[in-house]
Protein backbone atom coordinates (compact mmCIF):
# COMPACT_ATOMS: atom_id res chain seq x y z
CA UNK A 1 0.00 0.00 0.00
CA UNK A 2 2.94 2.18 0.95
CA UNK A 3 4.70 1.54 -2.29
CA UNK A 4 1.45 2.56 -4.21
CA UNK A 5 0.85 5.87 -2.10
CA UNK A 6 4.55 6.62 -3.39
CA UNK A 7 4.23 5.78 -6.65
CA UNK A 8 1.12 8.11 -7.22
CA UNK A 9 3.10 11.07 -5.23
CA UNK A 10 6.20 10.70 -7.63
CA UNK A 11 3.74 10.75 -10.80
CA UNK A 12 2.00 14.13 -9.39
CA UNK A 13 5.65 15.44 -9.11
CA UNK A 14 6.13 15.08 -12.51
CA UNK A 15 3.18 16.05 -14.03
CA UNK A 16 3.25 19.64 -11.83
CA UNK A 17 7.03 20.23 -13.45
CA UNK A 18 5.34 19.35 -16.35
CA UNK A 19 8.24 16.65 -17.30
CA UNK A 20 7.72 14.75 -20.04
CA UNK A 21 10.72 11.38 -20.43
CA UNK A 22 10.62 8.56 -23.12
CA UNK A 23 13.06 6.32 -24.97
CA UNK A 24 13.16 4.83 -28.22
CA UNK A 25 15.71 1.95 -29.22
CA UNK A 26 18.00 4.93 -30.52
CA UNK A 27 17.51 7.51 -27.51
CA UNK A 28 16.51 8.95 -24.27
CA UNK A 29 14.71 12.21 -24.17
CA UNK A 30 12.98 14.86 -21.51
CA UNK A 31 10.75 17.96 -22.21
CA UNK A 32 10.57 19.68 -19.24
CA UNK A 33 9.68 24.06 -18.64
CA UNK A 34 10.25 25.81 -15.96
CA UNK A 35 6.82 26.62 -14.97
CA UNK A 36 3.31 25.06 -15.45
CA UNK A 37 1.44 27.94 -15.15
CA UNK A 38 2.00 31.67 -16.70
CA UNK A 39 0.50 34.95 -18.10
CA UNK A 40 -0.50 35.83 -21.30
CA UNK A 41 3.19 37.24 -22.98
CA UNK A 42 5.25 36.17 -19.56
CA UNK A 43 8.45 34.14 -20.85
CA UNK A 44 8.10 30.46 -20.26
CA UNK A 45 11.47 28.31 -20.91
CA UNK A 46 11.75 24.85 -22.17
CA UNK A 47 13.92 22.62 -22.01
CA UNK A 48 14.37 19.33 -23.90
CA UNK A 49 17.46 17.04 -23.70
CA UNK A 50 18.12 13.60 -25.84
CA UNK A 51 20.88 11.34 -24.96
CA UNK A 52 22.26 8.53 -27.14
CA UNK A 53 22.05 4.97 -25.86
CA UNK A 54 22.42 3.01 -29.09
CA UNK A 55 26.51 3.46 -29.46
CA UNK A 56 27.06 1.83 -32.98
CA UNK A 57 26.67 5.10 -35.21
CA UNK A 58 27.05 8.49 -35.29
CA UNK A 59 24.06 10.21 -33.87
CA UNK A 60 22.80 13.95 -34.54
CA UNK A 61 19.37 15.57 -33.08
CA UNK A 62 16.67 17.60 -35.03
CA UNK A 63 13.59 19.55 -32.71
CA UNK A 64 11.44 21.58 -34.34
CA UNK A 65 8.72 23.36 -32.53
CA UNK A 66 5.13 23.74 -34.36
CA UNK A 67 3.85 26.89 -35.31
CA UNK A 68 0.77 27.88 -33.38
CA UNK A 69 -1.47 31.16 -33.44
CA UNK A 70 -1.48 30.39 -29.32
CA UNK A 71 2.52 31.59 -28.93
CA UNK A 72 5.63 32.22 -30.35
CA UNK A 73 8.64 30.83 -29.86
CA UNK A 74 12.35 31.02 -30.18
CA UNK A 75 15.20 28.76 -30.21
CA UNK A 76 17.72 30.39 -27.33
CA UNK A 77 20.06 27.48 -27.32
CA UNK A 78 21.63 24.55 -28.55
CA UNK A 79 24.12 22.75 -26.80
CA UNK A 80 26.07 19.49 -28.14
CA UNK A 81 27.72 17.43 -25.87
CA UNK A 82 30.03 14.74 -27.90
CA UNK A 83 33.34 14.16 -26.35
CA UNK A 84 32.53 10.59 -25.82
CA UNK A 85 32.53 8.13 -29.20
CA UNK A 86 29.13 7.70 -30.75
CA UNK A 87 27.83 8.97 -27.89
CA UNK A 88 25.97 12.55 -28.36
CA UNK A 89 24.04 14.36 -25.54
CA UNK A 90 21.91 17.29 -26.93
CA UNK A 91 21.02 19.89 -25.91
CA UNK A 92 17.47 22.71 -27.01
CA UNK A 93 16.28 25.66 -25.17
CA UNK A 94 13.62 27.36 -26.08
CA UNK A 95 11.43 30.26 -25.07
CA UNK A 96 8.04 30.51 -25.38
CA UNK A 97 5.73 33.53 -25.14
CA UNK A 98 1.92 32.85 -25.07
CA UNK A 99 -0.91 35.06 -26.84
CA UNK A 100 -3.87 33.97 -25.67
CA UNK A 101 -5.38 32.86 -21.95
CA UNK A 102 -5.94 29.22 -22.73
CA UNK A 103 -4.30 25.76 -21.63
CA UNK A 104 -1.85 25.38 -24.66
CA UNK A 105 0.14 22.39 -25.53
CA UNK A 106 3.16 22.78 -27.31
CA UNK A 107 4.08 20.18 -30.07
CA UNK A 108 7.63 19.20 -31.63
CA UNK A 109 8.58 17.56 -34.00
CA UNK A 110 11.75 15.24 -33.34
CA UNK A 111 13.60 13.77 -35.47
CA UNK A 112 16.98 11.43 -34.98
CA UNK A 113 19.63 10.87 -37.42
CA UNK A 114 22.18 8.20 -37.48
CA UNK A 115 25.10 7.72 -39.93
CA UNK A 116 28.11 5.33 -40.01
CA UNK A 117 31.58 5.78 -39.88
CA UNK A 118 32.21 4.59 -43.54
CA UNK A 119 29.00 6.90 -44.28
CA UNK A 120 31.11 9.97 -42.85
CA UNK A 121 34.46 9.45 -43.98
CA UNK A 122 32.85 8.69 -47.61
CA UNK A 123 30.95 12.17 -47.86
CA UNK A 124 34.29 13.74 -47.38
CA UNK A 125 37.17 11.90 -49.50
CA UNK A 126 40.07 13.71 -50.18
CA UNK A 127 38.00 17.05 -49.32
CA UNK A 128 36.73 17.08 -53.42
CA UNK A 129 34.39 20.02 -54.17
CA UNK A 130 31.91 17.37 -55.77
CA UNK A 131 31.42 16.16 -52.12
CA UNK A 132 28.07 13.91 -51.29
CA UNK A 133 26.18 14.71 -48.68
CA UNK A 134 26.45 12.33 -45.65
CA UNK A 135 23.47 9.14 -46.01
CA UNK A 136 21.77 9.40 -42.67
CA UNK A 137 18.82 7.32 -41.25
CA UNK A 138 16.30 9.54 -39.77
CA UNK A 139 14.02 8.32 -37.71
CA UNK A 140 10.95 10.52 -36.42
CA UNK A 141 9.99 9.92 -33.34
CA UNK A 142 6.86 11.01 -31.40
CA UNK A 143 6.80 12.88 -28.52
CA UNK A 144 3.73 14.22 -25.71
CA UNK A 145 3.41 17.66 -26.10
CA UNK A 146 4.17 20.13 -23.56
CA UNK A 147 1.23 21.67 -21.68
CA UNK A 148 0.92 24.84 -20.31
CA UNK A 149 -1.74 26.88 -18.29
CA UNK A 150 -1.96 30.60 -19.81
CA UNK A 151 -3.74 32.65 -17.02
CA UNK A 152 -5.65 36.07 -18.21
CA UNK A 153 -4.18 39.58 -16.72
CA UNK A 154 -6.57 41.33 -14.84
CA UNK A 155 -5.93 44.86 -16.45
CA UNK A 156 -4.74 45.23 -19.96
CA UNK A 157 -0.98 46.06 -20.15
CA UNK A 158 1.95 47.14 -22.65
CA UNK A 159 4.52 45.33 -21.14
CA UNK A 160 5.24 42.37 -18.69
CA UNK A 161 8.67 42.57 -16.69
CA UNK A 162 10.40 44.59 -14.59
CA UNK A 163 10.76 48.36 -16.73
CA UNK A 164 11.74 51.58 -15.71
CA UNK A 165 10.88 54.78 -19.05
CA UNK A 166 12.78 57.64 -18.51
CA UNK A 167 12.00 60.67 -20.86
CA UNK A 168 14.15 64.19 -22.04
CA UNK A 169 13.30 67.08 -23.62
CA UNK A 170 15.56 69.57 -26.01
CA UNK A 171 13.88 72.73 -24.93
CA UNK A 172 10.45 73.95 -24.10
CA UNK A 173 10.28 76.97 -26.67
CA UNK A 174 10.42 76.77 -30.04
CA UNK A 175 9.76 78.87 -33.11
CA UNK A 176 6.98 77.45 -36.11
CA UNK A 177 9.83 76.78 -37.86
CA UNK A 178 11.95 75.00 -35.31
CA UNK A 179 12.08 70.95 -34.65
CA UNK A 180 11.49 70.17 -30.82
CA UNK A 181 13.47 66.91 -29.70
CA UNK A 182 11.86 64.33 -27.09
CA UNK A 183 13.49 60.91 -26.49
CA UNK A 184 12.13 58.24 -24.57
CA UNK A 185 14.31 55.42 -23.22
CA UNK A 186 12.80 51.86 -21.94
CA UNK A 187 14.92 49.85 -19.90
CA UNK A 188 13.81 46.25 -18.28
CA UNK A 189 13.80 42.49 -19.05
CA UNK A 190 10.29 40.99 -20.16
CA UNK A 191 8.00 41.18 -23.59
CA UNK A 192 6.76 44.50 -24.70
CA UNK A 193 3.85 44.41 -26.78
CA UNK A 194 4.07 44.75 -30.94
CA UNK A 195 1.54 47.68 -30.54
CA UNK A 196 3.54 49.64 -28.06
CA UNK A 197 3.17 53.40 -29.04
CA UNK A 198 4.60 56.82 -27.09
CA UNK A 199 3.41 59.14 -29.08
CA UNK A 200 -0.57 58.15 -29.74
CA UNK A 201 -1.27 61.15 -27.35
CA UNK A 202 0.67 63.90 -29.05
CA UNK A 203 -2.11 66.21 -30.80
CA UNK A 204 -2.82 65.61 -34.33
CA UNK A 205 -2.26 69.29 -35.04
CA UNK A 206 1.51 68.57 -34.75
CA UNK A 207 3.91 67.07 -37.32
CA UNK A 208 5.78 64.09 -35.77
CA UNK A 209 8.82 62.52 -37.10
CA UNK A 210 10.00 58.79 -35.41
CA UNK A 211 12.75 57.14 -34.92
CA UNK A 212 13.20 53.82 -32.67
CA UNK A 213 16.98 52.79 -31.49
CA UNK A 214 17.93 49.90 -29.53
CA UNK A 215 20.65 50.14 -27.71
CA UNK A 216 19.93 46.41 -26.66
CA UNK A 217 17.31 43.33 -27.60
CA UNK A 218 18.51 40.19 -26.53
CA UNK A 219 16.55 37.03 -25.92
CA UNK A 220 17.41 34.88 -22.47
CA UNK A 221 15.05 32.77 -20.55
CA UNK A 222 13.07 35.16 -18.62
CA UNK A 223 12.34 37.20 -21.42
CA UNK A 224 14.22 39.98 -23.64
CA UNK A 225 16.78 42.55 -22.47
CA UNK A 226 15.67 45.48 -23.46
CA UNK A 227 17.35 48.55 -24.01
CA UNK A 228 14.90 50.85 -26.34
CA UNK A 229 15.37 55.08 -27.51
CA UNK A 230 12.45 56.29 -28.96
CA UNK A 231 13.46 59.61 -30.64
CA UNK A 232 10.59 62.12 -31.74
CA UNK A 233 11.24 65.39 -33.63
CA UNK A 234 7.62 67.81 -33.34
CA UNK A 235 7.16 70.96 -35.26
CA UNK A 236 4.14 72.92 -35.00
CA UNK A 237 3.09 76.87 -35.89
CA UNK A 238 1.17 77.34 -31.92
CA UNK A 239 1.65 76.07 -28.85
CA UNK A 240 0.83 72.71 -27.65
CA UNK A 241 1.24 70.13 -25.05
CA UNK A 242 3.17 67.31 -24.94
CA UNK A 243 0.86 64.64 -22.54
CA UNK A 244 1.89 62.90 -19.35
CA UNK A 245 2.45 59.22 -20.33
CA UNK A 246 0.99 56.45 -18.06
CA UNK A 247 1.92 53.02 -19.41
CA UNK A 248 0.64 50.25 -17.91
CA UNK A 249 2.54 47.13 -16.70
CA UNK A 250 2.84 43.77 -14.68
CA UNK A 251 5.38 41.90 -13.18
CA UNK A 252 5.60 38.35 -13.14
CA UNK A 253 8.11 38.56 -10.82
CA UNK A 254 6.14 40.53 -8.02
CA UNK A 255 2.89 39.39 -9.17
CA UNK A 256 1.80 43.56 -8.96
CA UNK A 257 0.90 45.77 -11.71
CA UNK A 258 2.36 48.70 -11.90
CA UNK A 259 2.66 52.15 -13.95
CA UNK A 260 5.23 53.80 -15.81
CA UNK A 261 4.75 57.96 -15.92
CA UNK A 262 6.23 60.52 -17.69
CA UNK A 263 5.33 64.54 -16.92
CA UNK A 264 3.65 66.46 -19.28
CA UNK A 265 5.09 69.38 -21.13
CA UNK A 266 3.86 72.85 -22.12
CA UNK A 267 5.55 74.19 -25.22
CA UNK A 268 5.81 77.45 -26.22
CA UNK A 269 5.64 78.61 -30.34
CA UNK A 270 6.71 81.78 -30.98
CA UNK A 271 5.68 83.27 -34.42
CA UNK A 272 8.45 84.77 -36.42
CA UNK A 273 6.64 87.70 -38.90
CA UNK A 274 6.53 87.77 -42.61
CA UNK A 275 8.25 90.78 -42.76
CA UNK A 276 11.40 89.65 -40.66
CA UNK A 277 11.69 86.89 -43.42
CA UNK A 278 11.31 88.62 -46.62
CA UNK A 279 11.84 92.57 -47.29
CA UNK A 280 9.73 95.05 -47.58
CA UNK A 281 9.88 95.89 -51.30
CA UNK A 282 6.85 94.84 -53.40
CA UNK A 283 7.37 92.04 -56.27
CA UNK A 284 5.15 91.53 -58.80
CA UNK A 285 4.98 87.45 -57.76
CA UNK A 286 2.07 86.81 -56.08
CA UNK A 287 3.07 83.89 -54.26
CA UNK A 288 3.88 83.95 -51.00
CA UNK A 289 7.74 83.95 -50.56
CA UNK A 290 7.57 81.47 -47.69
CA UNK A 291 5.90 78.53 -47.61
CA UNK A 292 5.45 77.38 -44.43
CA UNK A 293 5.01 73.60 -45.28
CA UNK A 294 8.02 73.49 -47.19
CA UNK A 295 9.82 75.12 -44.70
CA UNK A 296 8.17 72.66 -42.09
CA UNK A 297 9.11 69.80 -44.51
CA UNK A 298 12.76 70.69 -45.02
CA UNK A 299 13.55 70.74 -40.75
CA UNK A 300 12.18 67.10 -40.98
CA UNK A 301 14.13 66.23 -43.65
CA UNK A 302 17.31 67.53 -42.21
CA UNK A 303 16.37 65.62 -39.32
CA UNK A 304 15.94 62.52 -40.78
CA UNK A 305 19.66 62.86 -42.56
CA UNK A 306 20.97 63.76 -39.16
CA UNK A 307 19.66 60.67 -37.23
CA UNK A 308 20.83 58.76 -39.76
CA UNK A 309 24.43 59.96 -40.09
CA UNK A 310 24.59 59.19 -36.05
CA UNK A 311 22.95 56.15 -35.83
CA UNK A 312 25.53 55.06 -38.66
CA UNK A 313 28.14 56.65 -36.65
CA UNK A 314 27.17 55.19 -33.50
CA UNK A 315 26.89 51.35 -34.88
CA UNK A 316 30.82 52.20 -35.15
CA UNK A 317 31.69 52.70 -31.68
CA UNK A 318 31.59 50.59 -28.49
CA UNK A 319 28.08 50.13 -26.54
CA UNK A 320 28.45 49.75 -22.99
CA UNK A 321 32.82 49.30 -22.96
CA UNK A 322 32.78 46.47 -25.80
CA UNK A 323 33.49 46.78 -29.04
CA UNK A 324 30.38 46.30 -31.27
CA UNK A 325 31.20 43.37 -34.11
CA UNK A 326 30.16 43.46 -37.62
CA UNK A 327 27.77 40.69 -37.74
CA UNK A 328 29.19 38.51 -39.91
CA UNK A 329 32.93 38.69 -38.84
CA UNK A 330 32.29 36.27 -36.29
CA UNK A 331 31.29 33.44 -38.91
CA UNK A 332 34.20 34.99 -40.28
CA UNK A 333 36.73 33.79 -37.94
CA UNK A 334 35.66 30.34 -36.84
CA UNK A 335 38.32 27.62 -36.76
CA UNK A 336 35.96 24.97 -36.69
CA UNK A 337 32.75 23.33 -37.71
CA UNK A 338 31.77 23.21 -33.78
CA UNK A 339 32.55 26.60 -33.35
CA UNK A 340 30.66 27.76 -36.59
CA UNK A 341 27.69 26.35 -35.50
CA UNK A 342 27.28 27.21 -31.89
CA UNK A 343 27.48 30.50 -33.38
CA UNK A 344 24.75 30.25 -35.88
CA UNK A 345 22.27 28.42 -33.31
CA UNK A 346 22.61 31.18 -30.72
CA UNK A 347 22.83 34.53 -33.16
CA UNK A 348 20.80 33.66 -36.55
CA UNK A 349 17.36 32.35 -37.50
CA UNK A 350 18.30 29.18 -39.30
CA UNK A 351 15.73 28.76 -41.44
CA UNK A 352 17.30 29.49 -44.66
CA UNK A 353 20.49 27.88 -43.75
CA UNK A 354 19.03 24.39 -42.05
CA UNK A 355 21.28 22.48 -45.27
CA UNK A 356 24.61 23.85 -43.80
CA UNK A 357 23.56 23.39 -40.16
CA UNK A 358 23.06 19.63 -40.83
CA UNK A 359 26.69 19.51 -42.70
CA UNK A 360 28.16 21.66 -39.70
CA UNK A 361 26.96 18.46 -37.13
CA UNK A 362 28.24 15.88 -39.22
CA UNK A 363 31.51 17.58 -40.47
CA UNK A 364 32.65 17.97 -36.56
CA UNK A 365 33.14 14.10 -36.94
CA UNK A 366 35.89 13.98 -39.50
CA UNK A 367 39.41 14.79 -39.62
CA UNK A 368 41.17 17.12 -41.93
CA UNK A 369 37.84 19.23 -42.87
CA UNK A 370 39.38 22.86 -43.64
CA UNK A 371 38.44 22.99 -46.99
CA UNK A 372 34.73 21.64 -46.65
CA UNK A 373 34.62 24.34 -43.53
CA UNK A 374 35.54 27.12 -45.96
CA UNK A 375 32.94 26.06 -48.57
CA UNK A 376 30.31 25.61 -46.09
CA UNK A 377 31.15 29.00 -44.02
CA UNK A 378 31.07 30.98 -47.75
CA UNK A 379 27.67 29.56 -48.62
CA UNK A 380 26.22 30.84 -45.25
CA UNK A 381 27.67 34.30 -45.64
CA UNK A 382 26.15 34.67 -49.14
CA UNK A 383 22.83 33.54 -47.45
CA UNK A 384 22.79 35.63 -44.88
CA UNK A 385 23.69 38.71 -47.15
CA UNK A 386 21.25 38.05 -49.08
CA UNK A 387 18.79 38.00 -46.46
CA UNK A 388 20.27 41.30 -45.06
CA UNK A 389 19.74 42.86 -48.40
CA UNK A 390 16.21 41.36 -48.71
CA UNK A 391 15.03 42.87 -44.94
CA UNK A 392 16.54 46.06 -45.92
CA UNK A 393 14.93 46.83 -49.19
Amino acid sequence: MKNIHGKILLLSILFTLNIYANSSSLATYTLTSNKSEAVVNEAVEIRFVAKQIEHSDHMFFSLKPKKSPDYTIKLLQKIIDDKEYHNTKTTFVYVLFASKQKNIDVNFDFTIKTASDKAIKQSYVDDHDDSIAISTYDTNVPIEPLHVKIKKLKHKVDLVGDFSLTSEIDKESINQYEALNIHYNLKGKGYQNSSFNLSKNIPSDVSIFSKIQDKTFLLTKDGYVIDREFIYALTSDRDFNIPNLSIKAYSPKKDSYYTLNTQAKKIKVSKIARTNLIDSESSPYTKPFIDTQSIKQFFIYIFIFISGFITAKMAKIELKGEKKVDALENIKKASSAKELLNILLINYDTTDIQKQIIELEKLQYTKNHTQNLKKIKQSVLDLLRNSYVKNSV
